[in-house]
C-alpha cells in the first residue's frame, strides 16, 4: 500500500461516526469544563442505548495533572513550559519523531492534543526518554491491540467504548498491520500518542470515574484520585498485562463487581418484550387472591426472585402464574422489602408496590449512578475505618471489606442535607455541651423567643453575648434580627441535651459530626432523613466501644464518665478514617443487591452528567482523529 493510501486510510478511520456541525459547535460551548484526555479524562462516554439528555455539558475528573516538581527528565524547556525537550543524539528515529511531535506547537494540535494534553504527554515521555509504548522497531506490539480488547469492554463498567474512539483506533491499527501497509514515522508518532489518550483515558475514568463531582452536586466535597500517566504507564508495564492493570484500577469494594454483574442482568432483562407492572389497588395481605397477585408473582421473578412454587418458572409471558398470595410468597416479598429499604412486613402497600413498579431501565440507570460513585471513592484504608451511607442512613464500622459493627442512624433532612466528604476522627466527647448552631437558632429558637422570653426555661439552653452568660427575660427579642443576632445559645450536658450522652468528633467546615440523641424513637422508621446535617447513631456506645478500642478506651469507661456528669474528651492514638458517601444502589453484607430512595434527589443530576459527558467525549474523539 502506497504512503498516499495508508494516509487516505487512517483519515477515513478517523472519520467513522463524526459528528455535525451543529453539535461540533455545541461541544465547544462546554470544553472548558470538560477533561483533556491527557488531561486523559475529556472525554466521557454516552452509555449503551442511553439517549444523553439535551443542553448538558457538566464537567468531568481531572485525572492528569502536572507535578509541582520538575519531572526527572532532561533540563530543558517545552511549549507549556513543564518539560524540556531533550538533543536527540541519544534517541532512535521513532524516539526523535514522537518528540519532535510532542514539542511541536502546530503538528501536535493538528493531531488533535490539547496544550493540556501535550503537558502530561511531554512529562511521560520525557521521563521515559521518548520511548514508545505500543510499538517496537517502528512495528505494533501486540499491546496495542490488547488496549483495544480492554476498552471494548467499557460496557461492563456502565461506559461507552467509542469515548476512547476505540472503532477508529481498531480501523487505524488494521491498516498499519496490513503485510503491504507502510506509514511514516510521524504518522507512527501519530498513533502512538492516540492509542496513549486512550489508554489513559480510560483508566482515568475506571480508577477515578467520569464525572467532577464537585462541580455536579451541592453539597458534596469528594476529590476522587487519579494517577498520573506516567505512573500509570509504568504500572501497566510493571503489570505486564492490560487486563491486569485495568483490573487493578476498579474501586476495590465489592459492591463494584457486584453491580457490574447486575448492569449486566438488567441490561439482559431489558431485551423482554412485556412490561411487567401491579396494577393500583388496595395493599395486598398474606392470603390474599386475584390478578394483582399473579401480576405481583411476574413482577418479582423479573426482579431475579425464585417463583415461589417449581411449576411457575416465570421464562414465558404466556404461562399463568399463581393467584394465592401464600407464605412461601410472602417471604419472596420480605426479602424485596428487606432490600430495598421498607418496612418488613410482607404486605404489599404503596411504598413497597412503587418499588416493585420502579422500571428496569430506572433501576438499570440506577445502577449505572452508583458505579460511578464508587469510582469516586478513595483506596480502602489499611486499618479501621468509618462508612455512613447516608442515603441508606446506616454507619459501619469497617477494616478492608469487613463489616466490624453496624448502626441505624439519622442524617440531614433534605433541606439540611448531610455533606459528603472524608476525615479523620480526633476524639470523644462524653456529656458533651451543644453550641446551638446560627441556622437553628435564628431560624427555631428567635420565633419562639418573640413570643415568650422564657421559652428556653426548662431546655438546659443559655444565652450569651460575648462569651458572658444573659438573662433571656431580660431581653427585647422583637428588635432582634436574624441578621444583627449577636447572641449564642448553648445547651449544658445532660439528659435533655440534643446531642446525647457522647459526640464523635472528626473537627471540619461543614461542623458535622456523629453524636448520640435523646430521641431514640425516629431510629425505628425506615426514612430517618431529620436531623439538621449532623449524624444521630442509635447506638452510640457500641460503636464507640467498637472505634475506641484501638486507642484503649472500653465501654465501660466511657458509661462510667457518662455517670459523673461531667464533660470528658476521649483522644483516640490511631487514625480511623470516616467518609461520608451516599449509595442508592449497592450490595448488602450478604452480597445482595440493594436499592435505596434518592432522598436528595442526586442520581438524575449524575446520570445526566454522566452521559452527557461520555458523549462529549465521543464527540472529541469523532473530531480529532
Amino acid at each position: 500500500m502506497s504512503h498516499k493510501s495508508i494516509c487516505a486510510t487512517i483519515l477515513a478511520a478517523s472519520l467513522i461516526g463524526m459528528i455535525s456541525p451543529s453539535s461540533a459547535t455545541s461541544n465547544a460551548t462546554s470544553s472548558e469544563r470538560l477533561i483533556d484526555p491527557l488531561n486523559f479524562n475529556e472525554d466521557p462516554a454516552a452509555l449503551p442505548d442511553l439517549p444523553a439528555p439535551e443542553d448538558l455539558s457538566p464537567p468531568v475528573i481531572e485525572p492528569l495533572v502536572m507535578p509541582e516538581s520538575e519531572p526527572q527528565a532532561p533540563p530543558l524547556t517545552g511549549p507549556a513550559g513543564q518539560v524540556a525537550k531533550p538533543t536527540g543524539s541519544e534517541l532512535s528515529e521513532l524516539e526523535q519523531t514522537i518528540r519532535d511531535l510532542i514539542f511541536s506547537e502546530a503538528d501536535i494540535q493538528k493531531a488533535g492534543f490539547s496544550p493540556k494534553q501535550v503537558d502530561a504527554l511531554a512529562e511521560a515521555y520525557a521521563l521515559r526518554k521518548f520511548r514508545p509504548v505500543w510499538f517496537e522497531d517502528q512495528s505494533l506490539t501486540p499491546l496495542a491491540n490488547h488496549l483495544v480488547t480492554e476498552i471494548r469492554k467499557a460496557p461492563a463498567h456502565g461506559l461507552d467504548p467509542q469515548a476512547y474512539g476505540v472503532r477508529q483506533l481498531a480501523s487505524i491499527l488494521a491498516v498499519m498491520e496490513a503485510s503491504n501497509a507502510t506509514a511514516t514515522l510521524h504518522e507512527i508518532a501519530v498513533v502512538e500518542l492516540q492509542l496513549t489518550r486512550a489508554f489513559a483515558t480510560y483508566g482515568a475514568h475506571i480508577a477515578g470515574g467520569v464525572v467532577r463531582p464537585t462541580k455536579v452536586l451541592k453539597n458534596v466535597f469528594i476529590s476522587p484520585q487519579v494517577p498520573k500517566l506516567n505512573d500509570m504507564l509504568t504500572q501497566m508495564e510493571e503489570t505486564r498485562s492490560l487486563a491486569q492493570f485495568f483490573d487493578g484500577l476498579e474501586p476495590e469494594a465489592p459492591s463494584y463487581d457486584i453491580l457490574k454483574d447486575q448492569l449486566a442482568r438488567y441490561n439482559a432483562a431489558l431485551t423482554s418484550d412485556y412490561p411487567i407492572y401491579i396494577e393500583d389497588g388496595p395493599s395486598i395481605r398474606p392470603g390474599d387472591t386475584g390478578g394483582r397477585v399473579a401480576q405481583l408473582e411476574k413482577r418479582l421473578q423479573a426482579e431475579g426472585y425464585a417463583p415461589y412454587y417449581s411449576g411457575y418458572t416465570g421464562t414465558s409471558e404466556t404461562e399463568v402464574p399463581p393467584t394465592f398470595y401464600n407464605d412461601d410468597m410472602v417471604e419472596l416479598v420480605k426479602d424485596f422489602q428487606k432490600r430495598h429499604g421498607l418496612t418488613v412486613d410482607g404486605v404489599v402497600g404503596k411504598k413497597t408496590r412503587a418499588a416493585l413498579n420502579a422500571s428496569l431501565e430506572d433501576r438499570r440507570n440506577q445502577i449505572l449512578v452508583n458505579l460511578e460513585r464508587m469510582r469516586w471513592d478513595d483506596p480502602l484504608p489499611s486499618g479501621r475505618y468509618v462508612k455512613v451511607n447516608v442515603a441508606e442512613q446506616m454507619v459501619r464500622v469497617m477494616e478492608g471489606t469487613d463489616v466490624l459493627y453496624e448502626t441505624r442512624s439519622v442524617v440531614g433532612k433534605p433541606r439540611n442535607a448531610t455533606p459528603l466528604f472524608s476525615d479523620t476522627f480526633e476524639y470523644a466527647e462524653i456529656n458533651p455541651t451543644w453550641g446551638v448552631p446560627w441556622s437553628i437558632a435564628t431560624n427555631e429558637y428567635l420565633p419562639k423567643l418573640r413570643k415568650n422570653a422564657s421559652a428556653l426555661s426548662g431546655t438546659g439552653i443559655n444565652v450569651y453575648k460575648n462569651g458572658k452568660r444573659v438573662d433571656p427575660t431580660a431581653i427585647n427579642w422583637s428588635n432582634v434580627s436574624k441578621r444583627k443576632f449577636g447572641y449564642q445559645l448553648r445547651q449544658k450536658a445532660g439528659r435533655k441535651n440534643a446531642l446525647g450522652a457522647v459526640k464523635y468528633m472528626f473537627p471540619n467546615k461543614h461542623n458535622i459530626y456523629l453524636h448520640d440523641t435523646p430521641s431514640k424513637r425516629l431510629f425505628n422508621k425506615d426514612q430517618r432523613a431529620f436531623s439538621h446535617g449532623c449524624i444521630r447513631v442509635q447506638d452510640p456506645f457500641t460503636f464507640g466501644e467498637v472505634l475506641l478500642s484501638g486507642s484503649g478506651h472500653s465501654r465501660a469507661k466511657m458509661e462510667k464518665l457518662r455517670a459523673r456528669g461531667k464533660t470528658v474528651r476521649l483522644k483516640l492514638t490511631e487514625t480511623v478514617p470516616v467518609h461520608l458517601r451516599y449509595y442508592t444502589a449497592f450490595a448488602g453484607v450478604d452480597g445482595e443487591l440493594q436499592f435505596r430512595e434518592d432522598i436528595y434527589k442526586q442520581d438524575k443530576a449524575i446520570l445526566e452528567a454522566l452521559l452527557t459527558s461520555q458523549d462529549a467525549f465521543k464527540m472529541k474523539m469523532a473530531s480529532t482523529y
